[in-house]
């Protein structure tokens, strides 16, 4: 039998990147079986075990009191704590990798590709990203289905296929339906891929994927409101935001809701407070009723009659909530520990000044929208549309609730920083490929200027 000597071998960098990804896998792997001898749980994972053990094609699991991925995540692997928590970890490793190979492949530098591979897997090392793999809630499915929904869109966005469509929506559904935020940005992105459309600037077969996102943004509020999961929120924020504010409150009379004694007594407090006055004390019946028939409502209506306090308000907490400075350090289990070193994690995550981050990076996208950017790459698609809606996404989470907040927000700062570095990244492959692609362009256009005098020349 011959040799096979007519078999290509394996670039270096490929190497490289193997070998990089190997040794990141390693360490995420170390660091994950230590942490998972002490699983963390919270009150919260206790309502999450008890719709898992419900029939899947019932009311209590489908449109509970909690989004049903993670439940079906309980329920799969048997409610096995450690079980969960492997599965959770490898399905972050194997999201953030095809991230990084998605994002590399978008690439048009060498050197580029191969910075930007290695960007995610170090980015996919922050703390809290992998400190919730060993907690047993929904933010490390979440986060890891965010990478991969980005993932998607990036292999889509190089070239339309049935097969990648379908990677898209997949992903955008398991997103949609972990966490109820998450659904509110699958809108969002719906409606930024219609006003393309109605603009010309992407083509019509883009409203496949904007019609699936609507609906799956509708079924998802429809299981919300089956499941009351919005009444919690919302009487967090009466007690804590609406009740103390005089102005507030006069509105919320004017949409109907009783001006009790017993609810004014309410100002401060959270929906548990006072052995869940809110939902036990019978002098808040008349309350109640007016909760389900017009609370809602009411609330979107008070968010939008003062549309710059709505904002002004979110803005005020920015640097202090996207940073997570405040983040409580409980929630990580206890054998947890951090993987960069301090002085890289402030360097890729800062925690000052996010605020002019923000504004700098809102400028760098509007240049990129002026000067088309996206006809030289359209990966500038997915950058400028991730970097438009971080403060949308920021704003449903700040006004979704108030308790938990550090925690609820995290979504939001892993989009805020992921959407800043893919900027930077992204800026820099346009400027040094266009380099190239002016020296590649000059021969051409130099043999097209010598036969128009050539042409000129024979006419004389």
């Amino acid at each position: 039998m011959k040799p096979l000597t007519n078999v290509p071998k394996p670039a270096p960098v490929y190497i490289l990147l193997v070998l990089f990804l190997a040794i990141y896998t390693g360490v995420r792997v170390l660091n994950l079986s230590q942490a998972v001898q002490k699983v963390k749980t919270t009150a919260d994972t206790t309502s999450y075990m008890r719709i898992s053990k419900e029939p899947i094609f019932t009311n209590k699991f489908l449109v509970g009191s909690r989004p049903f991925i993670f439940p079906l995540l309980l329920k799969v692997l048997g409610n096995n704590a450690e079980t969960v928590v492997w599965a959770q970890g490898i399905f972050s490793i194997v999201s953030w990798s095809i991230l990084a190979v998605a994002l590399a492949s978008s690439l048009h530098v060498p050197v580029l590709k191969f910075l930007g591979f290695g960007s995610i897997l170090v980015f996919s090392l922050y703390r809290y990203i992998l400190g919730w793999d060993s907690v047993l809630l929904t933010e490390s499915l979440s986060l890891s289905l965010m990478a991969l929904f980005l993932a998607s869109w990036l292999w889509l966005i190089k070239e339309w296929s049935p097969g990648r469509v379908a990677f898209v929506l997949s992903a955008g559904l398991f997103w949609t339906f972990a966490r109820d935020t998450n659904a509110w940005v699958v809108l969002m992105v719906a409606l930024f891929l219609l006003l393309l459309i109605a603009l010309r600037a992407i083509d019509w077969k883009y409203f496949i994927l904007s019609g699936a996102f609507l609906v799956m943004f509708f079924l998802s509020n429809l299981s919300a409101d089956f499941g009351d999961r919005w009444v919690f929120p919302f009487q967090n924020i009466l007690g804590r935001r609406i009740l103390p504010n005089a102005q507030a409150t006069h509105f919320f009379a004017g949409c109907g809701m009783p001006m009790l004694t017993e609810l004014m007594e309410r100002a401060g407090g959270y929906a548990n407070s006072s052995d869940r006055a809110f939902y036990e004390d019978p002098a808040l019946a008349d309350y109640r009723l007016w909760l389900h028939e017009a609370g809602k409502r009411c609330y979107v209506k008070w968010l939008l009659s003062a549309p710059l306090q709505s904002i002004k308000a979110p803005l005020a907490e920015f640097n202090a909530l996207i940073s997570l400075q405040n983040i409580q350090p409980f929630l990580f289990s206890k054998k947890f520990s951090p993987v960069l070193p301090g002085r890289l994690e402030a360097i890729l995550f800062p925690r000052q000044g996010l605020l002019v981050v923000f504004a700098l990076v809102s400028g760098a996208v509007l240049i990129a929208v002026l000067t088309r950017a996206w006809t030289h790459n359209k990966t500038w698609w997915l950058v400028i549309g991730m970097n438009i809606l971080i403060f949308p996404h920021y704003f449903i989470t700040w006004h979704g609730d108030v308790m938990g907040i550090y925690r609820h927000v995290v979504s939001a700062s892993v989009q805020f920083y992921l959407g800043t570095w893919l900027l930077v990244l992204l800026v820099l492959d346009s400027i040094f490929s266009f380099k190239g692609l002016g020296q590649g362009l000059a021969k051409p256009l130099l043999k097209s200027v010598e036969q128009q005098r050539n042409e000129i020349s024979d006419y004389r």
